[in-house]
């Protein structure tokens, strides 16, 4: 089962939800009872020590993490 970020477009806050189906998407902030909408989310990708050395990308240069292991 996918779990999904949703932003809230009136004060940003972000949620994760865990969707089994239509009636789990969330559809207001908990924070402000704004209106929340399927954010995209980053994912997690493990590079072996011996593997080729990253070269950044157009997505680099959005990346928020100013510490990327895989950017040298």
């Amino acid at each position: 089962m996918p779990i999904y970020e949703y932003e809230c477009g009136a004060c940003g806050t972000r949620v994760e939800a865990l969707i089994r189906n239509e009636r789990d998407v969330p559809k207001t902030c908990g924070k402000c009872k704004g209106k929340l909408k399927k954010a995209l989310s980053g994912f997690s990708v493990s590079m072996a020590a011996s593997s080729p050395k990253h070269e950044p990308s157009a997505a680099c240069a959005a990346c928020p993490s100013r510490g990327c292991p895989h950017s040298h």
